[in-house]
């Protein structure tokens, strides 16, 4: 069973606009993250992630909510569950990753 929700690229970017801030984690590699990135994400490869202080490194507390986005879903899919191991409770994965987000056109960077 999943331990996260989905969750569209325009509703990430709504909450973003209402709240001013979210964690939005983009786990696809480093130059992928370089050559087109959302400008309120932030990066973390999900080949980073098998030690605990990488993600501690990030400084979000386990109640609050995590959004992770991908190229396509499945890579931010199975950071989620990472996550989730790890005791975060909130999590979000972005349905259709940067693909999608370009496709909406939302902001890139």
């Amino acid at each position: 069973m999943n331990q996260y929700k989905e969750i569209t690229t325009d509703e990430v970017f709504q909450l973003h606009k209402k709240t001013g801030s979210i964690h939005l984690i983009d786990v696809r590699e480093a130059d992928e993250f370089a050559e087109v990135s959302s400008p309120i994400s932030r990066n973390l490869p999900l080949s980073q992630m098998h030690e605990l202080q990488t993600i501690a490194s990030l400084g979000i507390d386990k109640n609050e909510a995590i959004y992770l986005i991908c190229r396509s879903g499945k890579r931010s899919a199975r950071a989620c569950e990472i996550f989730a191991e790890l005791g975060y409770q909130r999590l979000f994965n972005v349905t259709g990753g940067m693909l999608a987000w370009q496709a909406a056109m939302l902001p890139i960077k």
